[in-house]
């Protein structure tokens, strides 16, 4: 038996992926990109210990950290970062809406590709620039970039910025090297900025490879900001941790001067704690980990297969992205919540043309998932 096939007891007030829903008391929740395994031991042992402590002030990331978070991205992604060069912020959506706000002025416009996850659109309309979006194209189970219409885009609205997502949520992309490198040259030729946002990169599957957009060369590594964090791989998303690469001077003291004025800058004790022990010790439980999810996602791919809904293919991430186009009804979030009692996130939530698709999220003991998928196939609309 797994360590991840332990059903770890989730039911709290506070718990945002378990809240409550009147009427259904066997809520299968498969929507909020957290996982529902146990985080790492040498983690969770961290975080008692310096609970354990009872003092919990003012903190800064030491030279254990920076050696922790920089050999982390050399040994897994083969990219050298010096650690003057990372800002230390609350969170990725966060890092990437200071970079929106300090690199770009108001109503300038910012490029997106969609679907995507919601709150990085809100944060280019929140911070008043304006929002361009290209269509990701679906090339049967697989999406691709149609660059033709992001070149065209760029220009047509003087674009200065682009939001990249690697590996891609909802879709479950890893852009590839040679993708990266035409993503990389148009923004170069058309002087803009790249906000790449590398959550998900632990979570690439057999036969990919996540490169950060950064690593390409000096040229693009100045244009680049890079958001990262441990807290998907390792299931501490609560504790609101993340690490922003800024390899140019100017643009790094651009954005870390505006997170002074926010206030919310720097780690709290437990996020630092618990980063530094991921990083540190947490390889080995994230390696099998993998192996894990991967055979997840396969058994959701057969056992769907045949069926109306569509499973994209997924390179990377543990969220499932599905056509479910052919079912009789608009809602099929709604649909699954109603008649099968499973919480999915709604298409909608990452673009206002995916509302027929539902999200996915398989980080859950297996036999989790088999339930779901019981209750699906039950459904004589499937």
């Amino acid at each position: 038996m797994s360590i991840f096939d332990e059903i770890v007891n989730r039911n709290t007030p506070e718990d945002i992926k378990y809240m409550k829903i009147e009427g259904i008391d066997d809520l299968i929740p498969m929507w909020v990109a957290d996982m529902d395994f146990r985080s790492p031991d040498e983690v969770v042992d961290a975080l008692a210990a310096q609970s354990k402590r009872g003092v919990f002030g003012y903190s800064e990331a030491d030279e254990a950290y920076d050696k922790a978070v920089t050999g982390w991205f050399r040994k897994r992604y083969g990219w050298e970062v010096d650690p003057g060069t990372v800002l230390k912020l609350p969170g990725v959506v966060y890092g990437i809406s200071l970079a929106i706000r300090a690199l770009t002025e108001k109503h300038d416009s910012i490029l997106i590709f969609e679907p995507l996850y919601g709150p990085i659109a809100k944060s280019v309309k929140g911070n008043d620039r304006h929002l361009v979006i290209s269509d990701l194209v679906r090339n049967g189970t697989r999406y691709e970039i149609d660059f033709d219409d992001m070149e065209r885009k760029i220009k047509e609205n003087n674009v200065k910025m682009l939001i990249l997502c690697n590996p891609h949520n909802p879709v479950g992309r890893v852009w590839t090297g040679d993708e990266l490198m035409k993503i990389s040259e148009i923004c170069l030729k058309n002087h803009m900025i790249i906000v790449s946002d590398e959550i998900h990169a632990d979570f690439v599957y057999s036969g990919h490879k996540h490169i950060p957009i950064a690593s390409l060369s000096d040229e693009v590594n100045k244009i680049t900001i890079t958001c990262t964090s441990a807290t998907k791989s390792f299931n501490i998303a609560g504790i609101q941790a993340a690490n922003i690469v800024i390899a140019d001077d100017s643009k790094r003291r651009a954005v870390d001067k505006l997170s002074l004025t926010t206030g919310a800058y720097g780690l709290n004790i437990m996020g630092l704690v618990a980063t530094r022990a991921a990083y540190t010790y947490g390889e080995k439980w994230l390696d099998e980990l993998k192996v894990y999810l991967e055979k997840n996602i396969e058994l959701v791919k057969t056992r769907l297969s045949g069926t109306k809904l569509k499973v994209t293919d997924i390179e990377g991430t543990y969220l499932m992205w599905i056509d479910a186009s052919e079912l009789p009804c608009d809602d099929p979030a709604g649909f699954f919540l109603e008649k099968a009692h499973i919480k999915f996130s709604e298409g909608s939530f990452f673009s206002n043309k995916a509302s027929r698709f539902i999200r996915m999220n398989v980080a859950c003991p297996r036999s989790v998932v088999n339930e779901a998928l019981d209750r699906m196939l039950k459904l004589q609309e499937i």
